[in-house]
């Protein structure tokens, strides 16, 4: 028997530009391509109660959508609609070559696509690690089209900008990731697939999306994303209200943390003994904090 509609994931079929992707444009699959105007694919699924308030989650680093198999459950029974996607090169998103396609601003181009294709006027977003520092430049970017926020530890976002925007350090983490391919993926430190909070079920159903990434696109992330993710010159003139739930158990995070405390504005700060994912290692904390944050919108 077919799962109700109202817990079923919304399949839609591909989008396509006029003479382009003909081939795509019938197919139905589990992840969904948005095209946007550039001809550019970014993997996502709806997901949740049909009439729920959308969420738009976005990951960091090596990682993918399945990054929030911990948090959907919960997000869905208070009734909300999740919006997941894979950023390039991770999970089942291509890895364009492209240098600009990377940037944050074209990955605020493609939120604000994707907002209008589930038909959403505004929408709460989530960001995680990279993806938190992605979410705040567009919440930052285009505030009419966010109720609130909510992020966790970001060294991306947050971080001092010598270390983030490190150009010879960025190579050797990307040589890393060409030279390694998709085992130097699955068994780099900020994969959370050894994470003691996922089930053995869990953690398969994270190794089979995870495993369709493509090293080199990780790579690109590392050298065309991340030196454009640093926000703390912006952050005192933040213009959404914004969550930052903070894993105190990274304490290299602790400075950046503390920084956000004391100049970012319109931020409120929940401190959980949580590591850098913290969305896995303290899921309930997360997904209770996170969602009476996101309650008081309604």
């Amino acid at each position: 028997m077919p799962p109700t509609a109202a817990k079923a994931p919304l399949h839609l079929r591909r989008l396509g530009i006029p003479g382009q992707h003909a081939e795509a444009t019938e197919q139905v699959c589990p992840y969904h391509a948005l095209v946007t105007p550039a001809d550019i694919d970014l993997n996502y699924v709806v997901d949740g109660p049909s009439d729920g308030r959308p969420v738009l989650f976005v990951h960091g680093i090596l990682t993918c959508r399945a990054h929030w198999l911990l948090n959907l459950p919960a997000f869905h029974e208070a009734g909300f609609r999740s919006i997941t996607i894979d950023l390039f090169g991770h999970g089942s998103s291509p890895s364009p070559d492209d240098e600009a396609a990377y940037h944050p601003d074209r990955y605020a181009d493609r939120f604000t696509a994707l907002r209008n294709l589930i038909e959403a006027e505004r929408w709460f977003v989530v960001g995680q690690s990279l993806g938190a520092a992605l979410t705040l430049n567009y919440a930052m970017s285009r505030p009419d089209e966010v109720i609130a926020h909510v992020v966790t530890n970001s060294h991306s976002a947050f971080g001092e900008l010598e270390r983030i925007r490190d150009p010879e350090a960025a190579r050797e983490r990307a040589q890393m990731m060409i030279d390694g391919g998709i085992s130097a993926v699955m068994k780099h430190p900020l994969n959370p697939r050894r994470a003691r909070a996922f089930s053995d079920a869990q953690r398969a159903e994270f190794d089979d999306a995870m495993l369709l990434s493509n090293a080199e696109g990780i790579a690109r992330t590392m050298m065309w994303t991340s030196p454009h993710t640093p926000m703390r010159h912006r952050l005192p003139t933040n213009p959404v209200d914004t969550l930052l739930v903070a894993g105190d158990r990274e304490e290299a995070f602790t400075p950046a943390r503390e920084w956000v405390e004391q100049n970012a504005a319109n931020f409120r700060v929940a401190r959980v003994p949580a590591t850098h994912a913290v969305n896995i290692s303290a899921a309930d904390d997360f997904n209770r904090i996170a969602i009476e944050f996101l309650n008081r919108y309604a």
